[in-house]
C-alpha cells in the first residue's frame, strides 16, 4: 500500500475543494427553473383568479350585466313546480351564452306548494351583445303572450 506524499493529499482536498464550489451553482440553477416555473404557474392561473360569477334575481328583470369570457352568470328565479309552473330558457335568447347548469333550491317550509328558486348557471361563449330570455309556464302548455317573462341584456366582452 502506498503512502500520499502531502502534495499529492493537497491536490485531492484542492479537487474536493473545487467539486463542492460547483454544487451550490447546480443549486442555484435548480432554484431558478423552480422559480420560474412558480412565477408562470401564478400568471397563468390568475387570469382564472379574477373570474366573477355575477348573481342575478328577478329584481335585475329589464336592466343590464356586463361579463367577460371566463365569468359566470348565476340566474336565481322564484318558482312553484307543484303547481306545473317552471322557468324555462327561450328559443329566441341569445346564443353568447350557453346554460351550464340548472337546479333548484329546497323549499325553506315543509309541505305542498312552498316556492322555490330555480338556479340557471350561464358561462359566456363569446364577445357580443343579446338578451337573455326566459319565460314561466307549464311544460305541457304552450307559451302564451300573458306568461311571466324575464329579460336581460347581456353584453360579454
Amino acid at each position: 500500500m502506498r503512502r500520499r506524499t502531502s502534495a499529492e493529499g493537497f491536490q485531492l482536498r484542492e479537487r474536493e475543494f473545487a467539486m463542492e464550489l460547483e454544487r451550490p451553482g447546480r443549486w442555484f440553477d435548480s432554484l431558478g427553473w423552480f422559480l420560474l416555473c412558480v412565477l408562470l404557474a401564478m400568471v397563468c392561473h390568475s387570469e382564472t383568479a379574477f373570474a366573477a360569477t355575477r348573481v342575478v334575481t328577478d329584481a335585475d328583470k329589464g336592466r343590464e350585466v356586463h361579463l367577460r369570457i371566463g365569468d359566470s352568470l348565476e340566474l336565481r328565479l322564484p318558482s312553484n313546480p307543484s303547481t306545473g309552473y317552471m322557468w324555462y330558457l327561450q328559443a329566441k335568447s341569445t346564443t353568447l351564452m350557453k346554460l351550464a347548469q340548472q337546479s333548484q333550491t329546497e323549499a325553506t317550509e315543509p309541505g305542498v306548494g312552498r316556492p322555490v328558486f330555480q338556479v340557471f348557471k350561464f358561462e359566456p361563449k363569446r364577445p357580443g351583445q343579446g338578451v337573455l330570455l326566459m319565460h314561466y309556464v307549464r311544460s305541457w302548455e304552450p307559451p302564451a303572450p300573458d306568461d311571466e317573462r324575464f329579460d336581460l341584456r347581456v353584453t360579454v366582452e
